[in-house]
């Protein structure tokens, strides 16, 4: 998964940029359906972000619909391509 945080833009909070970059990475068939996604901290990490930043991502992606949660398991890429035309 590729995702550039740019912590001098203005125009968005870095959870935005988390969550339009996940998002894009789905909708282009980058990460497949059913995929599991890093866990928070991973990503966290990976990205050099709170943990706050990806929680946030992650739970506007849940609501929208392109990710879902397993308990004790993580976050999952949901099957959208019966959403998309």
């Amino acid at each position: 998964m590729f995702i550039l945080i740019d912590k001098q833009r203005d125009s968005n909070y870095i959870y935005q940029q988390i969550y339009e970059g996940i998002k894009e990475n789905i909708l282009t068939g980058k990460l497949k359906s059913n995929e599991k996604l890093p866990s928070k901290r991973s990503l966290a990490e990976q990205l050099n972000v709170s943990i706050n930043s990806v929680s946030f991502g992650y739970e506007q992606l849940l609501a929208e619909g392109y990710i879902y949660t397993i308990e004790r398991s993580g976050y999952f890429v949901e099957n959208i391509t019966e959403f998309i035309e």
